[in-house]
């Protein structure tokens, strides 16, 4: 059996994923700023090939691959795909969202599907049923809306959004209310794309994937899946079609 392992370095965090065929094995995630790649994983599970997915060069180069032995694809535009790109400037397109909807496409063949990934950013991706990938939309995510109002305005606090509860709609304080704006704006944000989406195309599937997207599916209406390994899975998909 071939052991593949999946590495999707995002904005802030890392993630590693170990996977034989389409079995997940093993994850981890590590902060960009204590990058290691962990090599005993690899001897652990007899990786025999790997995939990377990366959108931070400076965290792309502490892991060192070129000192691993291994088959190794590292992801481009240029990479062949199980679906079409129709993307206007493939060159541009940010390698997890590929990844995203490769991970999409495998799990939703012959639907029409809306990826949504709710991370630093939140990225909207649109996948026909046809298998073509047409694009989508990218908006800041939470932490980087509350950072906006912090460094843009000389009296708001900067806030760090841990997930949880909703906030209620009413703010009572200035911290209340920074939080509804935020959360509940992107909320509305969300639900508002997913209208649009269904209004236009017949049997629209929905995944949200990232950091904040178990918050999201509760908060949204039902139908909605959320697969917090989609990019790894993507990875794995691309890999598996590669051949390797």
């Amino acid at each position: 059996m071939n052991r593949r392992l999946a590495i999707d370095i995002g904005n802030t965090r890392t993630k590693f994923a170990i996977f034989e065929e389409r079995e997940l094995l093993h994850s981890l995630s590590l902060k960009n700023d204590a990058l290691e790649l962990n090599n005993e994983m690899i001897k652990e599970f007899g990786v025999t090939s790997i995939i990377m997915s990366s959108v931070n060069a400076e965290a792309e180069s502490q892991l060192q691959l070129v000192n691993i032995h291994k088959k190794k694809l590292m992801l481009h535009y240029t990479t062949p795909l199980p679906f079409v790109i129709e993307y206007e400037s493939p060159e541009t397109l940010g390698k997890d969202r590929i990844a995203a909807v490769a991970g999409a496409f495998a799990r939703f063949p012959q639907n029409n599907v809306l990826v949504i990934d709710a991370g630093t950013c939140v990225t909207y991706d649109f996948l026909t049923a046809q298998g073509k990938y047409l694009g989508g939309a990218i908006s800041p995510g939470v932490q980087l809306r509350l950072q906006a109002m912090n460094s843009h305005t000389s009296k708001l606090p900067l806030l760090h959004w841990e997930g949880g509860d909703k906030p209620q709609n009413i703010g009572r304080t200035t911290i209340t209310s920074m939080l509804s704006g935020v959360v509940n704006g992107m909320l509305s944000e969300i639900q508002g794309f997913i209208n649009a989406y269904e209004k236009q195309y017949n049997s629209l599937k929905i995944v949200i994937t990232g950091g904040d997207a178990n918050f999201f599916v509760k908060e949204l209406k039902n139908g909605i899946f959320a697969d917090p390994n989609l990019v790894l899975k993507g990875l794995n998909e691309i890999l598996i079609y590669n051949g390797e």
